[in-house]
């Protein structure tokens, strides 16, 4: 999908064709691509990118890539980096506990869940590298596009992009301009959103661009939470002294407020020995719908009552009330681009320094309570020097450099277990890179290019933990332990080791198990990629690649898994860029397969300690195969039809892991061996299942008609957004299956025929479907199985205005 919806734009598409000769700016143009002054009048507008750090169309990108406007984003209601998903079909996002906000890209990605591992998905914003799954917030407004990037994009990429990444690209200052953009909206569940950008003019060589944003709802499940409450701010000065110079210095800043995400009830998975494994449940148990609203929430009073009658096994407590979740975060960031012509090229240098101070907690049938405080600095740097064509060769070169440090306090309370968590994580990573592209013919070329990345991580954490047991035979009803954020709050706590105190008045004891974890990684790989690339005709590509990828490894604080390899892909593209008919069809083909070794997977799982906990693993090796087609067709001037499919095969061929012998078999979806006295484990064997997040079928599809009324327009447009089964939760549960599920998206907009002003009702999730998105077994509290679901039916009305 290639910015659905865009109106024809002569200039725009004059301007775009007749400067880009494959990704030169200004350079002469190619007998492949026509003059400005032989394009059509009329036709599908081209959008301008720089996923290959240089500025092109996107129709002449030899990359896998989807690109979303700013009108596509404000069509799909798109606000925070959790609903991109509906502008993206190869792209999943869940928002996991508290903060945390993790992608899937073609079913690779990481149920990342703590500061202790790093994405597989690269998020990018204004070319800085963000280390953290915390810190996309407050980043979607005012905006130039987001591009989306499918498969490794390690050579020109910082860190971890095994899976593709995500740059978001806000507008820039604008030499000579004075302009002001407001847009305000409102509708169901008391959503009111404003947006402001402004730019000024400072001088003829100094321009000013600041913006502001604030996006609020209250929660979409019952009790509250699935809330938004966000602020954000950015200031940009572009300074231009001359044609040969650009500088640039942005600073932003942006608060999470509210109360986070929200989840539901499904059912739980009851002990049932000698029923046959059936659609709903494993061999041996039987599964308990909850039968509460899928947007009930966990704390609802139904939910409450429903949560109270279980029982905790070991400690044989009911679980006490779960704890109010709530963020407070706030994200800082100062990035400079510096930019000089020389004899050699473009040089482009971009220093850059960002910082979280987070404060939050959430909740969960495993989690009574989690309060997290994490403070987060990074500092990046990356130069490159974009050369000057020598011959028929055209070549990039560059450095990078990446310094983070995270320092943590956790109090994580599991009823019968508290973890106490104090660490600091930090990785310094260095990488230098470089591209060669060689024009055989005005249509012919070949592309190579390397990285090498080093990186440095060290990880320190103390780890204190009580753990509440039964020191008689029967100890039902006894106390869950309270919540508390520190050991020495804990009233008549222990402090010997394995040393049992008595607590509550059931016969139950507290042990306290203290745990120190020092690690360090000192990695380094080189990754590469080869391409052709082909102009069958003047607006058609054809192109084909190999490229190679690295994630580093990283640790947590899970006894007998406090470390974790880095994880590998070959990902090999075959794909075709087309325009036919006048420029008014587009119709773009991608063939991939990927192969993953040593894929790294998040989980929560049993330690060596025998306690629940979470952490990272290497589960071996998966493929990913499928095609992607993206088309759009401007059937009148008036009237574009747009979608996109994809069809994707996923299974992760070689996942094995272990969980220590219990009293019960474990509650999963794959076969498992049957422990021994010689190998007291049970070894679960998912091979040939589904990866997670990788839907078989994605559609989006959608219309959009213009109707002109002399100096007044209105537009129509409706989509639709089809998934197929998808699995969600790790255990390969029925219940974590989501089932194929259509959406369906409308809006009426009537504005000025100029676009200096606009008026705009819609309405999201027209049928009110509940989507489930991330689905979760506990075994740890009664077995119980918990989804989260995207947002239901919504609608509003958004005005905006161009001065």
């Amino acid at each position: 999908m290639h910015s659905a919806f865009l109106k024809t734009s002569t200039a725009l598409l004059a301007i775009t064709v007749g400067t880009m000769a494959h990704g030169q700016t200004a350079a002469p143009v190619p007998a492949a691509v026509a003059p400005a002054a032989e394009m059509p009048t009329q036709g599908l507008a081209d959008i301008v990118v720089t996923a290959q750090r240089r500025t092109e169309s996107a129709q002449h990108a030899a990359i896998a890539i989807d690109v979303v406007s700013p009108a596509e984003l404000t069509g799909k209601g798109v606000m925070t980096a959790s609903t991109l998903n509906a502008v993206a079909p190869a792209l999943t996002v869940q928002q996991g506990g508290g903060a945390n906000t993790t992608f899937f890209i073609r079913g690779v990605g990481n149920y990342t869940n703590n500061a202790y591992s790093d994405p597989a998905i690269a998020f990018n914003l204004d070319g800085v590298y963000l280390g953290r799954p915390t810190s996309t917030t407050g980043t979607f407004f005012d905006l130039q596009r987001i591009e989306v990037l499918k498969g490794p994009q390690g050579t020109l990429y910082g860190r971890n992009a095994t899976g593709g990444a995500i740059n978001i690209i806000p507008n820039k200052p604008v030499l000579g301009e004075r302009s002001l953009n407001v847009a305000l909206g409102a509708g169901n569940y008391n959503a009111i959103n404003a947006e402001v950008a402004a730019n000024v003019p400072l001088s003829d060589i100094a321009a000013l661009r600041v913006a502001a944003t604030s996006v609020y709802h209250t929660g979409y499940y019952k009790d509250g939470t699935g809330d938004e409450n966000g602020k954000a701010a950015r200031v940009q000065l572009l300074v231009k002294p001359d044609n040969r110079i650009s500088l640039r210095l942005s600073g932003d800043y942006s608060h999470q407020g509210g109360v986070g995400s929200g989840a539901s009830y499904i059912g739980t998975e009851n002990y049932t020995p000698g029923s046959p494994s059936t659609a709903k449940s494993p061999a041996n148990y039987t599964f308990t719908p909850a039968n509460l609203d899928p947007y009930s929430g966990l704390l609802s009073p139904a939910s409450r009552a429903y949560f109270s009658g279980q029982v905790i096994p070991g400690a044989f407590v009911n679980p006490a009330p779960l704890s109010r979740p709530y963020l407070d975060n706030n994200y800082y960031g100062v990035t400079g681009e510096a930019s000089l012509e020389t004899g050699l090229g473009t040089l482009t240098v971009i220093p850059a320094y960002r910082r979280s101070d987070l404060d939050f907690v959430f909740n969960g049938p495993s989690f009574r309570s989690s309060h997290n405080v994490e403070k987060d600095q990074q500092f990046s740097t990356e130069a490159r020097l974009q050369g000057k064509r020598i011959g028929p060769v055209d070549w990039l070169v560059g450095g990078y450099y990446f310094d983070e440090t995270v320092r943590g306090q956790y109090a994580i309370n599991q009823y019968q277990i508290i973890s106490f968590q104090n660490f600091t994580s930090k990785t310094k990573s260095y990488a230098g890179f470089g591209r060669l592209t060689l024009h055989l013919s005005d249509r012919l070329r070949l592309v190579g290019g390397g990285r090498y990345t080093k990186d440095d991580k060290t990880f320190n954490a103390n780890v204190s933990t009580l753990v509440e047991a039964c020191a008689r035979p029967t100890c039902f009803g006894g106390p869950s332990l309270p919540v508390v954020d520190t050991l020495a709050q804990f009233v008549g706590g222990p402090t010997i080791p394995g040393v049992p105190v008595p607590y509550g008045t059931s016969g139950n004891i507290a042990l306290f198990i203290p745990n120190t974890v020092v690690s360090s990684i000192d990695k380094g790989r080189f990754t590469y990629r080869v391409a052709g690339e082909f102009d069958l005709a003047p607006r058609s590509l054809l192109y084909a690649s190999y490229e190679t990828g690295y994630r580093s490894g990283g640790f947590s604080v899970a006894p007998g898994h406090e470390m974790f390899k880095p994880e590998y892909v070959d990902a090999w593209t075959l794909g075709s860029k087309n325009r036919f008919f006048d420029n008014r069809v587009q119709l773009n083909i991608e063939a991939f397969y990927w192969k993953y070794r040593d894929q790294q997977v998040s989980h929560f799982g049993i330690d060596a300690n025998n306690s629940v906990n979470f952490f990272t693993e290497n589960v071996g090796r998966s493929t990913l195969k499928g095609v992607d087609i993206d088309a759009q067709f401007l059937v009148t001037p008036t009237t574009q039809l747009s979608g996109t499919v994809q069809y994707l095969d996923s299974r992760v061929t070689s996942y094995q892991y272990n969980t220590p012998k219990a009293a019960l078999e474990p509650v999963v979806g794959c076969p498992f061996s049957t422990p021994s006295a010689a190998s007291p484990i049970y070894v679960v064997n998912c091979s040939g299942k589904r990866a997670y997040n990788s839907p078989k079928w994605s559609v989006n599809a959608g219309v959009e008609q213009t109707i002109p009324l002399d100096d007044y327009k209105v537009v129509v447009s409706g989509s639709l957004q089809y998934r197929s089964n998808t699995v969600i939760g790790f255990d390969y549960l029925p219940q974590q299956n989501t089932g194929g599920n259509t959406t369906y998206d409308a809006s009426l907009s009537f504005g000025d025929a100029k676009d200096r002003w606009t008026v705009t009702g819609f309405i999201r999730n027209l049928t009110n479907r509940a989507v489930p998105t991330y689905a979760q077994f506990v075994g740890s509290v009664g077995n119980q199985i918990t989804s989260t679901y995207a947002p239901p039916r919504t609608y509003g009305a958004r005005a905006a205005f161009k001065f």
